[in-house]
Order: C-alpha cells, then sequence, then structure tokens
C-alpha cells in the first residue's frame, strides 16, 4: 500500500493537470484534443453533454461487495447517474460533472479503486475468464496471477506511455482460447506433469486490421510471467510505431517483421530480461464456500424454473452455483448497486465480477439461496429479472452515439429494435424459443468502427457508419459475418462487401437470419456460429 501510495503522488501532478484542463476547457481555452491528451491515460473521456466518464479498473472486473458499495456512496456523494459495465470488464462512472472529476479520482483512489491504465496508449485492463477458481473446467485460478501482473506494471512507467494500447489476458481453460488470441498477449493456463504454466499468444487484436494471434510459447513455466509481460513491455516500448497511429498497434508491428522475426527479436528481449514475480496470493475458495448463507425457501413457478435455468451455472463445489445478473445496457444507478449489496451481504458471498458481456456475476451462490434470490431481485430490481429471460439482454451493443464523442449510431436503440423483432420471432415459433434466446448472444453492435462490442470475433456483427444513398446521407450498418473458433476452424467476422444497410433495415436481416438458421436446423444440427460461416462463404 505505501508503495501505491508514493506512486500516486507522483502521478498527481498529471491529475492536477488534468482538472486544470477541464476548467480550461469549460472556458473555451482549451480544445477537446488536448483535454483528451491529459485525461485518456487515466480512462477519463469527455462524454457528449460537456461531462465525463471515469473509467475504473479492475483486473477480471472482480471487486469486493464493499468496494462495489464504495462505487455507490461516491455516487451518490458526487451525484453521479450511472455506472457503465464496459465490454473489458471495467467499472465506467458516467456523466461526472467537471467540477467533480478531481474529487471522484481521489475518492477511489483513497478506496484502492485506480484509473491509471484505463484508457489512452497505456498498458489496459486485465481481461480474465470470468469463472476463473470456480469452473468445473478450471485447469487452475488465473486470477491470483493476473492480480500479481497488475500489481507489478503498476509501477513501469514505460506502460504508460506507449505509441499506441497494449492489452493481455488470461484464461483458466482452452473454453477462452478465441479471446486470449485476439489479444496482444494472451494466457491460457496450461499444467505438465503437475507444472503450473501458460501457453501464450500474441499478436492478435480487434479493431482496424483485427488479427488471431499467433502462438508466442507453447509452455511458459508460471515462475516466468512477469519475465514475458516485462519483455513485451519493454519491446513496444522501444519499437511500437509512434508516428502513424493507424498503424501502431502490436499486430502490425508483429505483421511487418512478420511473426519469425519478432519471435526472435520477443526471446531476445525475454533472455535478457530478470525481473521476478511478485507476491501470487492464492484465493481460499473453500473458505468462502464454508462461509455462504444456506436457506430454506422453495419457488415453484415457471418464470422462476426458467430464470434459474438461465442465469446459473454449476461449479466445482458441491451444492454451489454462480449467478449471472444481466443488466440492461450494463447500466446501473447507485440505487441498484446499494441493493445488490444488500443482497450479497444477505447471501454472505464476498466478491462479485463485471463480464465481457456488460453483465455481473456473483461467482459463489449457496443453491439453497437462488429463491431467496428470486424474490429479492424481483420485488427490489425486477428488470434484471425481466432483462434475464429476454432475448435483448443477451444481444451484446456499445455505449453509441448518446454518450460516445466518436460513435457514429445509437447500437443501444438498434439492438432494441432487433430484440423486439427475434422476440416476435420466438412467437412464431415458440418451440425454439431457447434456441433464439441462446444463439441471441451472438449478436454484436458497434455505434462506430472501434471494436468495443467486439463485432471483429461476431458470428454476425454491426457496425455504425452513415452513407450516401440517392444524395442524401443515411444512418447505416456495416454487417459483419462468420467469427468462429471450433477445433477445425478458427476464423475473425468477414466485412460483407457492399452490405450495408439502413438502420431500420438491420433488424428485419437478423430476423430473416435466425429465421433461416430455424429451418436449417430441421435437417442439420449445427450452431449459429457455424450456420453463420457457411452462410458467409456461400453467399457472399
Amino acid at each position: 500500500m505505501e508503495r501505491i501510495e508514493e506512486k500516486l503522488k507522483d502521478i498527481e501532478k498529471e491529475y492536477l493537470e488534468l482538472q486544470e484542463g477541464i476548467i480550461e476547457y469549460s472556458n473555451n481555452n482549451l480544445k477537446s484534443a488536448d483535454l483528451k491528451k491529459r485525461g485518456s491515460k487515466f480512462g477519463i473521456y469527455e462524454q457528449k453533454g460537456k461531462t465525463m466518464m471515469l473509467r475504473l479498473k479492475a483486473v477480471g472486473g472482480e471487486l469486493s461487495i464493499e468496494k462495489f458499495r464504495s462505487l455507490a456512496n461516491i455516487m451518490k456523494k458526487e451525484e453521479i447517474p450511472y455506472l457503465h459495465l464496459s465490454t473489458r470488464q471495467n467499472y465506467q462512472l458516467h456523466e461526472v460533472d467537471f467540477e467533480k472529476v478531481k474529487d471522484t479520482i481521489e475518492l477511489c483512489n483513497s478506496k484502492e479503486m485506480y484509473f491509471r491504465g484505463g484508457g489512452g496508449n497505456t498498458f489496459r485492463s486485465i481481461l480474465v475468464s470470468t469463472y476463473t477458481g470456480v469452473d468445473k473446467r478450471n485447469i487452475f485460478d488465473v486470477m491470483p496471477y493476473a492480480r500479481m501482473v497488475e500489481n507489478e506494471v503498476f509501477f513501469m512507467d514505460k506502460a504508460f506511455d506507449f505509441g499506441r494500447k497494449l492489452k493481455i489476458g488470461f484464461s483458466n481453460s482452452l473454453d477462452d482460447e478465441f479471446v486470449m488470441a485476439v489479444q496482444d498477449m494472451g494466457f491460457i493456463a496450461k499444467e505438465i506433469n503437475g507444472e503450473r504454466g501458460f501457453k501464450v499468444y500474441c499478436g492478435g487484436g480487434m479493431g482496424r486490421g483485427s488479427k488471431i494471434g499467433h502462438v508466442l510459447i507453447e509452455f511458459l513455466p508460471e515462475d516466468d510471467l512477469l519475465r514475458a509481460v516485462k519483455a513485451l513491455i519493454d519491446l513496444f516500448y522501444d519499437r511500437g510505431d509512434r508516428v502513424n497511429r493507424m498503424q501502431a498497434r502490436l499486430r502490425f508491428l508483429v505483421e511487418k517483421m512478420g511473426f519469425e522475426g519478432f519471435k526472435k527479436l520477443y526471446l531476445d528481449y525475454f533472455e535478457k530480461e530478470t525481473i521476478k514475480n511478485g507476491k501470487i496470493s492464492k484465493i481460499d475458495y473453500e473458505k468462502k464456500v464454508k462461509e455462504l448463507k444456506q436457506f430454506e425457501m422453495t419457488e415453484d413457478s415457471e418464470k422462476f424454473k426458467l430464470w434459474q435455468d438461465i442465469c446459473t451455472k454449476e461449479t466445482k463445489f458441491k451444492d454451489v452455483v454462480s449467478l449471472v445478473l444481466y443488466v440492461k445496457n450494463g447500466d446501473l444507478t447507485a440505487e441498484d448497486i446499494e441493493k445488490l449489496y444488500i443482497l450479497m451481504k444477505e447471501i454472505n458471498t464476498p466478491t462479485i465480477r463485471a463480464t465481457i458481456n456488460q453483465n455481473l456475476v456473483i461467482p459463489l451462490v449457496h443453491k439453497s439461496a437462488i429463491p431467496y434470490i428470486y424474490r429479492y431481485l424481483n420485488e427490489k430490481i425486477p428488470e434484471i429479472v425481466s432483462e434475464t429471460i429476454s432475448i435483448r439482454g443477451q444481444i451484446r451493443a456499445c455505449v453509441g452515439a448518446k454518450v460516445c464523442m466518436i460513435g457514429v449510431q445509437d447500437s443501444a436503440a438498434i439492438a432494441d429494435a432487433i430484440g423486439y423483432e427475434l422476440d416476435q420471432l420466438a412467437k412464431e415459433f415458440p418451440q425454439y424459443r431457447k434456441i433464439i434466446f441462446k444463439e441471441a448472444k451472438n449478436i454484436r453492435i458497434s455505434g462506430c468502427p472501434s471494436s468495443c462490442a467486439g463485432v471483429p470475433v461476431a458470428p454476425l456483427g454491426f457496425i455504425g457508419l452513415k452513407k450516401k444513398i440517392n444524395d442524401k446521407l443515411v444512418d447505416c450498418m456495416q454487417v459483419y459475418m462468420g467469427g468462429i473458433l471450433t477445433e477445425s476452424v478458427q476464423s475473425l467476422a468477414f466485412e460483407i462487401p457492399n452490405l450495408i444497410l439502413p438502420i431500420d433495415e438491420i433488424p428485419i436481416l437478423v430476423k430473416s437470419l435466425f429465421k433461416d438458421y430455424l429451418e436449417v436446423l430441421q435437417v442439420y444440427d449445427m450452431t449459429f456460429s457455424s450456420y453463420m460461416y457457411e452462410r458467409r462463404l456461400e453467399e457472399f
């Protein structure tokens, strides 16, 4: 903690410069682009409506329930209307008044919630598999390793002064291999003869020039983890493009050098690096499980059974499940957070995690508590229950043009319209409602060419833009299809040539594709991902 306090003192000057910049900007004495330069490295950006967004880093999206409650208290004190769950497991405070930014930063820092690396050309938030440590398919828990890396990198100044951002992630099993393959550096838990280590991907990424990464190291012993990360930080700091922003991500350096050339250079850095791992504090899940509160309550309604089936996932612990809380558009008020805190306190669970699908997961819940949780949510936050069983709740969309300064289209509104059309389809074919519901998670919508919603890996994705049609500028979306990862096929989504449609035609297209998919299921047993991959090859 002392170390962190010293580093926070070092960067206090930058926070002050940001606050001064906000004042200058509000008085029209500073350009928006110059304000962005001061705030982006902390994940602090201007929003539409002359307010700010502050992005908190949380390794793997995990917070103790006490920190979660602290967010609600800070939001109330600073009159912050809502918090947004990002697609990189971050917690974003939205519509923060200019004059309250500095106080909000200090309040969050005092609760050990930090902003350094929340955005800009920095070492970004570390992605971690949502169910690590509790999943039945767990190889080993990667959360302690991710925390160690985050804690050590926090003090490496080079990691916050790149030519472009650097993203890494950790997976506890092969289930998230594709997610790790599209990171700048991705680590997948691996064991050989009882020795722990990682399969390491490098050079992947989403956005302009999306790429599936290469296997850099087939087995990295756990003792070399920080050494591997530090080698990449130094290499990217030294060799990353600082002139052409459009070619500055790590994947472009790999492409320019060729993978073998890049690998040789990386291994040179790795061999010279001598840094040792910091403290890796293992998590005692068994102790947490023993402390979970048990209930004597039952619930037999059909709605409860549907909700339970959708939002609970078995863990490796007897009579313990993980619980998904579906959050519409990923937005929560301070009151919502406070109510969730009271619930988690009552069932005596210690942590909550944000997911890449903009939802929340309570990793450990005793099965007997599920009826109690259902009744509590139905009474206190009923929209979480209704969102859980809605098709719209499965569709992933970014915040869109209503909030984001670079947004072109209102992606959330388009997701609402798609959800409505798929609901109508489910009414036409009630026997397929479960399938439509399950596969709707493969739809991803970004309001601009950025990859916030993960369109480059989507079986069906849309990116917002404007296009001239009959000499009139029309709100449109570019269609992407075919993102898939199976043992036999690995592919990013393809931009379908000339398939740029007005936004009011997008929901109709989605309904038509799903209807065709249901017809295919009459003959073939295949996933929607496989169907969209085949459809792309056949028709486009």
